[in-house]
């Protein structure tokens, strides 16, 4: 007899309710269409633990543990009015609320690790990450690793003459000389090779073509009229000095923002002045005149905005 009375006892605690078993079920069925991962209506997403604690952005916490009567996913559920009640279509039963109620009484147990999706944390981003040395040096290394990859193999070592020619059309856009190929042959030092190189005035005219194409330079104004612009060759050959006296990239940028207030206007010259368009180019009537200096601020605007944020 106290065994059977045993067994009864044992049958008549109540199981507690299981968040994986009870509760994401009926969330799943009423809730995560508005309240999931493709919608978070008045910012409330419940298939989070962290994001159904917060609550949304109108209201207290949704889920407040051992509370159900300070928790506001209740109130919802329970309201009589038509505006507040949750889901507006579809209301749950009345053993669905008490089951949901009773959960949170219990302390609202929601394991983690076992959320239905996953929040990306936007700090993150590779973007924000200090920048570290892959664990094997060189990219010669990765370049072996994708070569390896598709059963491909790395090019023999260049010779001395190729050597020369590439790094001489790489810094100046011309060939070498037969006299430098010489001089590099006695030599046989590429360092010294390499100083020569970054030294001349032909590397700056070389490396300042691949910046004056991003700011879009030209030496006429194009369009059908393509008259000359007189005056902007002292930002070409300002370019081309940066270049070459190894300006650090910061006060290259300063310089042609604000050249005209830090004492460098021919930094400026361009990017403020080279889409205004002249005289010939623009119509008499005012509507015209205020249209031509609309389109040159905006090219302005523009073209400063693609050069230095992308």
């Amino acid at each position: 007899m106290t065994l059977i009375f045993s067994v009864f006892l044992l049958t008549a605690v109540a199981v507690p309710v299981d968040f994986v078993r009870d509760v994401r079920p009926v969330l799943e069925r009423h809730c995560y269409e508005c309240h999931g991962a493709k919608k978070q209506k008045s910012g409330l997403r419940l298939d989070i633990k962290s994001e159904a604690l917060r609550g949304g952005d109108n209201h207290g916490p949704d889920i407040v543990p051992s509370r159900p009567g300070e928790s506001a996913l209740i109130r919802f559920l329970r309201s009589e009015d038509e505006d507040e009640v949750m889901p507006p279509k579809g209301r749950l039963s009345d053993a669905e609320i008490a089951l949901l109620t009773r959960w949170i009484e219990e302390g609202a147990r929601w394991p983690d690790g076992i959320d239905a999706a996953r929040v990306e944390d936007k700090r993150d981003h590779w973007s924000f990450k200090p920048v570290r040395r892959p664990d094997v040096g060189g990219i010669d290394v990765l370049i072996h690793a994708k070569l390896a990859e598709r059963g491909m193999q790395r090019s023999p070592p260049a010779d001395r003459v190729t050597w020369l020619r590439r790094i001489t059309l790489d810094l100046t856009g011309l060939p070498p000389t037969p006299e430098e190929v010489e001089a590099f042959l006695r030599d046989r030092d590429p360092a010294a090779v390499v100083d020569r190189l970054l030294a001349s005035p032909r590397y700056g005219e070389r490396w300042a073509q691949h910046w004056l194409d991003v700011v879009r330079y030209a030496d006429t104004h194009g369009f059908e009229v393509n008259t000359e612009r007189p005056n902007a060759w002292p930002y070409r050959d300002y370019v081309i000095r940066a270049f070459n006296e190894d300006v650090p990239y910061d006060r290259f940028i300063r310089e042609q923002i604000a050249g005209d207030a830090v004492g460098q206007d021919a930094a400026t010259g361009f990017l403020v002045t080279a889409s205004v368009l002249l005289p010939g180019q623009i119509g008499k009537d005012e509507p015209s005149k205020r249209l031509a200096r609309q389109d040159s601020i905006d090219e302005i605007v523009v073209n400063i905005g693609q050069t230095f944020l992308g």
